[in-house]
């Protein structure tokens, strides 16, 4: 099982920085909020004290490889209370991800807390997931791909694997957890949880709210997330996710994350590129 705050670390080799990709975080290569997750953490390595990020905007080149990677950070505007910097992740002289990142040193203005949190039961009477495949297939039970042993999560409403499918609007509302996640009160580790769980759950939400099982992929072109308030020390997070439109060859969706005591934590979305499987 992967460690987000482990394996999304990024240290100094010399004058570079660097990052090793996991194979405890695979689908169809690295995940990509699991790399976005890296370049979010890199740019903090390169603020000063009291930053915090407060954007991030991804564009996928490529599929990255297990193994070492660099993190080239150039910090493009450095004002009093903001700064934007670019984020290149290279491999073999390749840059297979890039990203934007704002940051922020400020803690005044107007405070507004208005947007509603979805109703949703509370995670404290629910199943895990794996409970309920427990429950259900016993000694049976399929043993979860390598990426979903990193993340818990409590359906508000589960069903078996070789349940009947049926067409439903494409929403989810789910709780998430990371086992043993500590942020050590860093808010770009906080936040890389929005990362993998933004990036990750808009396909599987497009995916089985279809009436028949779709016969392509859809890997995620970019990433776009507005940061709120970090999570701090919320053990079980809220995710709202509706995966509402496609056309053009375009999947998009987007999604509000949100602790359990109904703080918004970020809001963010991609579009994903509709790609028939081969063979």
């Amino acid at each position: 099982m992967g460690l987000l705050h482990v394996d999304t670390a990024v240290r100094r080799d010399g004058e570079r920085l660097v990052a090793d990709l996991s194979r405890d975080w695979e689908i169809w290569g690295p995940n990509g909020g699991y790399v976005s997750a890296i370049a979010l953490r890199a740019a903090g390595a390169q603020v000063p004290a009291g930053h915090r990020p407060a954007s991030l905007s991804v564009q996928y080149l490529g599929v990255g490889g297990f193994g070492e990677t660099e993190c080239r950070v150039t910090p493009v505007k450095q004002g009093r209370s903001a700064w934007l910097l670019n984020v290149e992740m290279i491999q073999a002289g390749k840059a297979f991800l890039q990203a934007q990142v704002w940051t922020v040193a400020r803690d005044d203005g107007p405070r507004v807390a208005e947007a509603a949190m979805p109703e949703a039961p509370p995670h404290e009477g629910l199943k895990t997931f794996g409970q309920h495949v427990r429950d259900h297939y016993g000694d049976s039970a399929p043993d979860p791909h390598v990426f979903w042993r990193n993340i818990e999560s409590k359906p508000i409403a589960w069903k078996p694997f070789d349940a009947p499918r049926e067409a439903r609007p494409a929403t989810l509302t789910q709780w998430y957890s990371f086992p043993g996640f500590d942020a050590g009160g860093d808010p770009f580790c906080d936040f890389t949880q929005a990362c993998v769980l933004i990036d990750t759950l808009i396909w599987p939400t497009h995916h089985s709210t279809k009436a028949e099982a779709p016969d392509y992929i859809a890997p995620s072109l970019d990433l776009a997330i507005w940061f709120h308030e970090p999570p701090a020390g919320a053990e079980w997070l809220l995710m709202d996710v509706v995966a509402d439109t496609a056309r053009a060859g375009l999947i998009h969706g987007r999604s509000r994350l949100w602790t359990d005591d109904g703080r918004l934590v970020a809001t963010g979305g991609s579009n994903m590129l509709h790609t028939p499987r081969r063979g």
